[in-house]
């Protein structure tokens, strides 16, 4: 049942995942095409503020904290989970994998190795502290909706 809490949450984590795309993008190498990839962040953003943050939301401020940073986390796999097995459909439409196992070996691989590409303060910095004011401010919008 849609909320005020579940509203907030995902409009605040669809610009935490907007943020957090743009500061990917920086530092992507040269050249690499990223047409939809701050839509399809924020698209996940706000996926799981609404149906993470915005369940959990009227616990408490420090449990809204904690899963405003939650969110931010799921928001990071999920979005790390998707372009990791984007990457290796089309590399599977290029007929470069001879079994299954072996896309699958090279999707996880992909996912390891974006996520050691995401492992900058600026990009963490932006899940961190967007995931706990985002955590606050959907936490106030469930007290101010109850």
């Amino acid at each position: 049942m849609p909320t005020g809490a579940k509203l907030v949450g995902g409009i605040v984590f669809m610009a935490v995942g907007w943020f957090a795309a743009l500061q990917v993008i920086l530092t992507m190498p040269e050249g690499t095409p990223a047409t939809y990839f701050p839509h399809t962040i924020a698209a996940i953003g706000l996926w799981q503020g609404w149906m993470v943050m915005g369940n959990r939301a009227g616990a408490g401020i420090g449990s809204g904290i904690a899963n405003g940073i939650r969110t931010s986390a799921q928001i990071a796999f999920f979005g790390l989970m998707l372009f990791a097995l984007r990457t290796m459909f089309i590399r599977s439409s290029d007929l470069r994998y001879d079994s299954p196992g072996e896309a699958t070996v090279d999707a996880l691989n992909l996912f390891l190795e974006y996520f050691l590409q995401m492992l900058t303060v600026e990009i963490w910095g932006v899940l961190l502290i967007g995931g706990a004011v985002g955590g606050l401010v959907t936490e106030l919008a469930a007290k101010a909706w109850r």
